[in-house]
């Protein structure tokens, strides 16, 4: 008999039975000490657990349409959690830290209202591109989340967990702001566990034709219509997602039309930081 769950981990899955056994097991593998549900939610029809071992910790969200989008499959997921704390982790992706990470972010997160779980983005071959926040990053506010130009996870209270909007690419960067304005604007990091950001092939995120301008500008005007959509931090996500935004146009523009090479985004903010630093 397990124990109720504390920690509801939110997987959306689309064509990826190839890649969602390691997804999960990566999930497992850092689950020592602390009670984990996986939520499974398809949006392409396929039932997922022929690709999965028979765990009473997974839970497979309804089939439900096809081709929803992330945004919808993860809050059919959301609607199922029951942990006292929620993250989301896409089934191509993956953990890596300590046997016992994801107790020792819960601890973090329960201390604080929630906590940043970093990200490492991966080539194909292992290579990590970037890490985000640096290592020994102790925890992040409204000034440092302008230069992290990457999506993070909060370990955040179920409680505040609110739907995901349907943006087609930015759901969880508006999500990751909604976390952070209520934790007060700053929450630690996890020295723990770290999300790997697994670079492929075919991601929708790595296309030439997913460009995140227009998912940005509603985000912007979203604020400019609802000034106190994130209470007194509005002004702050909105400098943040004006930041990001430019970036993003300063990237594609760096590819004058081309198709982009596989992590080219995060090859031009590494950069681009690196020349910050040493300047």
């Amino acid at each position: 008999m397990h124990p109720p769950p504390e920690i509801s981990i939110l997987m959306a899955a689309h064509g990826l039975r190839a890649e969602i056994g390691a997804a999960v097991a990566s999930v497992f593998a850092r689950a020592e000490g602390a009670a984990v549900e996986v939520i499974i939610a398809s949006d392409d029809g396929s039932d997922y657990r022929a690709c999965l071992p028979a765990d009473p910790r997974l839970v497979f969200a309804a089939i439900g349409p096809i081709a929803s989008g992330a945004p919808a499959a993860r809050n059919r997921a959301l609607a199922l959690a029951k942990g006292d704390f929620v993250t989301m982790l896409d089934a191509d992706d993956g953990y890596e830290g300590a046997a016992d990470g994801l107790a020792a972010t819960l601890a973090l997160a329960r201390a604080k209202g929630a906590a940043v779980i970093p990200s490492i983005i991966r080539t194909p071959d292992g290579a990590a591109l970037r890490r985000v926040p640096p290592a020994g990053t102790a925890s992040l506010g409204w000034p440092e989340w302008r230069e992290v130009f990457a999506s993070l996870h909060l370990l955040r209270s179920r409680a505040t967990a609110e739907p995901f909007r349907p943006f087609r690419l930015i759901d969880d960067v508006w999500a990751d702001l909604q976390g952070l304005a209520r934790a007060g604007g700053r929450a630690p990091v996890s020295a723990a566990l770290a999300y790997r950001y697994q670079l492929r092939e075919g991601q929708l995120t790595e296309t030439r034709t997913s460009s995140f301008d227009a998912d940005y500008a509603e985000a912007l005007a979203l604020l400019r219509e609802d000034p106190g959509i994130f209470g007194a931090a509005t002004p702050d996500v909105a400098r943040i997602l004006w930041r990001w935004r430019a970036m993003n146009r300063w990237v594609d523009r760096s590819a004058q039309g081309k198709p982009r090479p596989l992590g080219h985004y995060h090859r031009h903010v590494a950069a681009y930081l690196a020349g910050r630093r040493s300047a």
